[in-house]
């Protein structure tokens, strides 16, 4: 079976986000020449202008065998796949059908028999338990990559912080993104992001600045560190030093035996050392649930300039036990012309079985593979199912105690989603003030992020049809130090109003 290529799966198969913005770059400026494919489309090849004096032939052969296509090029990249393959890949899922059929390279060809008769060969000699011993030694190999680049960064941080936020220049700037690329190169994405946005906050890009027109390429410290600025910073400094403690701690096996749960312990696995969950692991490990009744709550797109990805979050409440998780879709900036993110879910899904990500996190991950057949299927809404939300609503109390104890992990998002049962709305000093049952009180603000404002949103609604179970989102003010509420949706008896265009 052949291996099918999506925007979604190219992003994951490449070895760091640079090599796949190289990619996009290449895919832009027209670099690839006398682009074909076999008669089966299962051979993809041409030609990749590059660096050297003639264009590198690039290949992709989507007849593995196994769940990765294999990708060659003559150039002496040592990436996996290099971002000439990457772009072939990127072309190939863009506009494959487009592509010519013409007879493939004989060299091609012979590659290709060749790869196959040593994997027969394998499978002969070797029986299918003795793989495991290869996938140790690979496991060790990255495990002590990722532990060196753990200790360049606590080497890194400890003189950065030395210096003082005074002392922050275009030279620091530089090395974050240096100390950026060599996470990547470890193949830990994450921690890679974290570092690049600290760059962006340096720089004062975050906040739309652009680089000095006199000097092309070149960066420097935003002029004069506001408060705000100052606090990201800072956040993100003990994001990366609790990288550096906690990626140790999990390198070393140590996590559940120091305390954590083991849930947790498994999510470091992803957020730290960058491993990418696959549908048959979790449900292996045991995060997988069956038979379950969801309904969105809330449904937002966020564009990341940062790192060019389009991301589309569903929050949907279980009707069972009343847990929010969340189902995420993420797509490069380049393919959305080509490709849709994933829409708002209208009715109420009935889930066969699905993946439940680790960690103590109040949102915790929902996936499922809607490609077999009855795992999902998607109903009109009911009135039990709005009796559900409402009878999950719960009192300010325990909500702000289950916020708090997420702060507590640096690594966690400063945000979670919750559904309140509300009491009443009012203005108190300007600021819209959510009320519950026991008196206690939630100041409501929309975040700073571009999105539309909501409260005024929730004014309206309030005003036509009275309070009830508000989805807000909980969020947490590094400069103010204090937690507000952003509302996203109003439920009042069968209505549900989205407080978000």
């Amino acid at each position: 079976m052949a291996v099918v290529v999506t925007e979604q799966s190219i992003a994951e198969w490449a070895p760091n986000e640079k090599a796949l913005l190289d990619a996009k770059s290449l895919l832009r400026k027209g670099a690839l020449k006398k682009l074909a494919k076999n008669d089966d489309g299962t051979l993809a090849f041409g030609h990749c202008d590059g660096s050297g004096s003639s264009p590198y032939a690039v290949s992709v052969d989507l007849a593995t065998g196994a769940d990765k296509p294999t990708v060659r090029c003559t150039c002496p990249s040592r990436l996996f796949p290099c971002k000439h393959g990457l772009a072939l890949l990127l072309a190939y899922a863009q506009k494959g059908a487009l592509f010519p059929v013409e007879e493939p390279p004989k060299d091609l060809v012979q590659k290709r028999e060749k790869q196959a008769a040593q994997k027969a060969a394998a499978a002969e000699k070797k029986p299918a338990a003795a793989a495991p011993r290869v996938n140790k030694t690979a496991q060790a190999k990255k495990a002590k990559e990722q532990s060196d680049a753990l200790d360049t960064l606590e080497t890194f941080l400890v003189d950065l912080v030395a210096g003082g936020l005074g002392g922050l220049s275009g030279k620091s700037i530089e090395a974050i993104e240096h100390q950026a690329k060599r996470m990547a190169d470890a193949d830990m994405k994450r921690t890679a992001g974290v570092l690049t946005r600290l760059a962006s906050y340096v720089s004062g890009e975050w906040l739309g600045d652009e680089d000095d027109d006199d000097a092309p390429g070149v960066r420097d410290v935003a002029r004069g560190l506001g408060e705000a600025q100052e606090a990201r910073i800072a956040f993100t400094l003990t994001q990366l030093y609790t990288t550096v403690r906690r990626g140790k701690k999990a390198l070393e096996g140590k996590f559940v035996e120091e305390g954590t749960t083991q849930s947790e312990a498994d999510a470091q696995l992803e957020s730290i050392l960058g491993k990418a969950w696959r549908l048959p692991e979790l449900r292996e490990a045991g995060y997988w649930v069956k038979n379950r009744k969801f309904l969105e709550l809330a449904h937002e797109r966020s564009d990341d300039e940062i790192t060019e990805f389009a991301t589309a979050i569903g929050f949907l409440v279980d009707l069972d036990d009343g847990s929010v998780v969340c189902e995420v879709t993420s797509l490069p900036f380049h393919t959305l012309p080509f490709t849709k993110l994933r829409a708002s879910r209208m009715g109420t899904l009935e889930i066969a079985e699905a993946a439940l990500y680790p960690g103590d996190l109040v949102n915790r991950r929902v996936r499922w593979d809607e490609k077999v057949e009855g795992v999902v299927r998607e109903r009109p809404r009911e009135a039990a199912d709005y009796e559900a939300v409402h009878r999950h609503g719960k009192p300010l109390d325990p909500v702000l105690r289950a916020m708090r104890n997420q702060l507590k992990n640096p690594l966690h998002p400063l945000d979670a989603v919750f559904l309140v049962a509300a009491k009443k709305f009012g203005d108190v000093g300007g600021e819209l003030v959510l009320e519950d049952e026991a008196g206690m009180r939630l100041v409501l603000r929309n975040m700073n992020d571009g999105r539309l404002p909501s409260t005024d949103a929730l004014r309206h609604a309030a005003a036509a049809f009275g309070p009830g179970t508000l989805a807000v989102r909980l969020h947490y003010d590094l400069l103010k130090r204090a937690i507000y509420g952003d509302p996203l949706a109003l439920f009042v008896g069968d209505e549900h109003l989205r407080l978000r265009a």
